[in-house]
């Protein structure tokens, strides 16, 4: 079990109440633009509130890949999330994968995390699960929730080290995971442990990575 070692042994602080507060940003934005095989696709942006120990997430995702002018491939989704503390308590997303419908609901009660997915149907997650989201360090954890379609997701974590990445222009000093299992992507969290990078690859080939605008 090296990958979960060494998660546990580098990023315990990541994973704490406290941390989630610290990854949301000082103007309660991150963006992306993201990129296929370094050509812009789209967007990726979520908004922050705080209340309290309370963070509210608003996401929005919108991506399309043209060729000649011609849109080949659309992607649509909205997602709005409650966390407390470090514990995921809502998720409530619609997604339109090009022209494919799918939503999520999912409600924190008593038994673990209640969830209705149009992939997944109804099933009650862990507790400490997390959603795909991304936005703070607790996605290091090893089981998600699939935003888009429910499904529960198992991955192994892989720590890779230290890199720069820019953030809205300026470098920044990063730690890059590897995520594989159900979910295969490399993402990069700053030191306190806020979203700064993301890339995987697609089934056909294509890159998609992401650069930090906010």
């Amino acid at each position: 079990m090296p990958a979960r070692r060494s998660l546990l042994l580098a990023a315990p602080a990541l994973l704490a109440p406290r941390a989630l507060l610290a990854a949301v940003p000082s103007g309660n934005r991150i963006a992306f633009d993201v990129f296929r095989n370094d050509s812009p696709i789209g967007t990726h942006v979520l908004n922050f509130a705080r209340d309290g120990g309370d963070v509210r997430v608003s996401i929005a995702i919108d991506f399309a890949v043209r060729f000649l002018g011609i849109t080949a491939f659309r992607y649509v989704h909205r997602n709005a999330e409650l966390w407390r503390g470090d514990r995921l308590m809502s998720i409530e997303s619609t997604t339109d994968n090009n022209g494919t419908p799918l939503a999520v609901k999912a409600v924190a009660d008593g038994r673990g995390i209640a969830v209705e997915g149009t992939q997944s149907g109804a099933y009650v997650a862990p507790r400490e699960a997390i959603s795909t989201s991304y936005w703070h360090a607790a996605f290091l954890r090893e089981q998600k929730i699939d935003t888009q379609g429910g499904k529960l997701l198992a991955t192994t974590i892989e720590r890779l080290g230290e890199e720069e990445v820019p953030v809205a222009g300026r470098p920044t000093q990063t730690t890059r995971w590897r995520i594989s299992g159900d979910l295969s992507l490399d993402i990069w969290y700053d030191r306190a442990g806020s979203w700064c990078a993301l890339r995987f690859t697609r089934s056909d080939g294509s890159v998609i990575s992401y650069t930090r605008t906010a």
